[in-house]
Formats: C-alpha cells, sequence, structure tokens
C-alpha cells in the first residue's frame, strides 16, 4: 500500500515483509508463528529506537487476534504505537494488514499488544529514557 490507511491514524509503520511458501501453514495460510515472530522483530526494533537502548527483551505479548488470513505474495505491513510508557517498560498496540483487491485496499489480519523491558549490564530491569 501506498497511503496510510485512514483507521491506522496515529501509527507508525515499523516494517514490511512478504508472505513466501516457507511462511504457510499446512491449509496455505500464514503460519501464525512466523507472523509473531516478525511482530516481536519489527517492534523490537522500533522499540529500541523509543527506548534509547538496544538491551531490550519481550516481556508480554497480549492476546493476539488473527481477524483474516495471511496468504502467499501478501505484503504484511506492521503498524505500532506506544500506548504505556513506564519506568522500565514499553507498551506498544500492533495492527497488521495487508493490501487486497485493486487498487490495494488495507485488510487488517492481525492486532496484539506487545510489552518490551530495558535490562542493564547485569540482566536487571532498567530505566529507560527516549531515544533520538
Amino acid at each position: 500500500m501506498t497511503n496510510k490507511p485512514e483507521e491506522l491514524k496515529g501509527y507508525q509503520l515499523a516494517g514490511r515483509k512478504i508472505v513466501m511458501y516457507p511462511d504457510l501453514n499446512f491449509a496455505g495460510r500464514l503460519f501464525g508463528g512466523q507472523l509473531m515472530s516478525w511482530i516481536d522483530e519489527v517492534l523490537a526494533a522500533a522499540a529500541m529506537n523509543l527506548m534509547g537502548t538496544k538491551n531490550i527483551v519481550t516481556k508480554k505479548f497480549g492476546e493476539i487476534v488473527f481477524d483474516a488470513p495471511g496468504l502467499l505474495g501478501d505484503v504484511v505491513e506492521i503498524w505500532y504505537r506506544p500506548v504505556k510508557e513506564g519506568v522500565t517498560s514499553l507498551s506498544m498496540d500492533c495492527r497488521v494488514v495487508v493490501g487486497r483487491g485493486e487498487p490495494p485496499m488495507p485488510e487488517q489480519i492481525s492486532s496484539s499488544t506487545v510489552v518490551y523491558v530495558a535490562l542493564d549490564d547485569e540482566g536487571i530491569p532498567s530505566p529507560w529514557s527516549k531515544g533520538d
């Protein structure tokens, strides 16, 4: 998709992935575990930037909802917005959309909230400050 969908107002694009054959389950749909991996990867990069540190871990995936299937060849867009800034944590709301039809119209295929925690050199939760 070339334009930001209206329902994603306030969200930032974290990344895009193309659904390929190895990403499919036995039913020919995007494997849910693969999508969760993609979400975690691109949101972690965004969280590192926002938190001003690369030393973070995924604390929690909230309920992940699969609204529609990802199909072979779909360009999956992962969008986020910070929803809660804790002393050591950052919660991010996530929406996953694909463009379908001619012209491509956005269709949400998944949503979740993911929490990241900043760590110190000892692996202990540590306060973070805004990145650049």
